[in-house]
């Protein structure tokens, strides 16, 4: 599979909220937050990551909050360059989690692990992520798939589109992923 992507850094998590306004109005629809624990495994090449997510449902009428949990690995090869970059992906469910982590840690070691509470929004072909992560704070992070598209040029104009609607043009863009700068602000 393959995505476009752009992470951007937030002045402070109160303007994602500002943020997940302005993507409404632009017709951009909520699909829920989600918590995510990402265990980035050490590799040759790539990245590979075990996401364990569950999604926060409304309160119930007893006033408990619902959730579902799930976890896939992802395998990711991507440039890590500041701005919009291609990635190319392949997601496999898990059933067992915790014994797939315990396997891959004893064999390749964990990197870094990444917690972060997502929010999403769907707009066109674009998911647009606004995260708060533990540790680093607040981002913005564009998905354009090109699964629902065709061709590349189309994935790029589109990404380049919802960039300018939004006017995320104007915002601080970051090279890399969160593990980097979570590895970094442990240096």
């Amino acid at each position: 599979m393959r995505n476009l992507e752009l992470k951007i850094r937030c002045p402070d998590e109160a303007a994602l909220d500002g943020i997940a306004r302005l993507a409404e109005a632009a017709g951009a629809t909520a699909h829920g937050v989600l918590w995510q624990r990402d265990t980035y495994f050490v590799t040759p090449r790539g990245r590979l990551k075990l996401r364990e997510e569950r999604a926060e449902q409304d309160r119930s009428a007893s006033g408990k909050t619902g959730a579902e949990a799930s976890a896939v690995l992802i395998g990711y090869t991507r440039p890590d360059l500041t701005g919009s970059r291609m990635s190319d992906y392949s997601i496999s469910p898990i059933a067992d989690p915790p014994t797939l982590r315990a396997a891959l840690a004893a064999t390749l070691g964990i990197r870094v692990v990444v917690e972060k509470r997502r929010t999403l929004y769907l707009l066109g072909a674009t998911r647009i992520h606004l995260d708060r992560v533990v540790g680093l704070g607040a981002f913005i992070e564009l998905e354009t798939v090109l699964g629902e598209l065709t061709g590349d040029d189309a994935l790029a104009a589109e990404h380049r589109r919802i960039i300018v609607l939004l006017g995320f043009d104007r915002l601080p863009v970051i090279a890399g992923s969160y593990s980097d700068l979570l590895e970094a602000a442990a240096d």
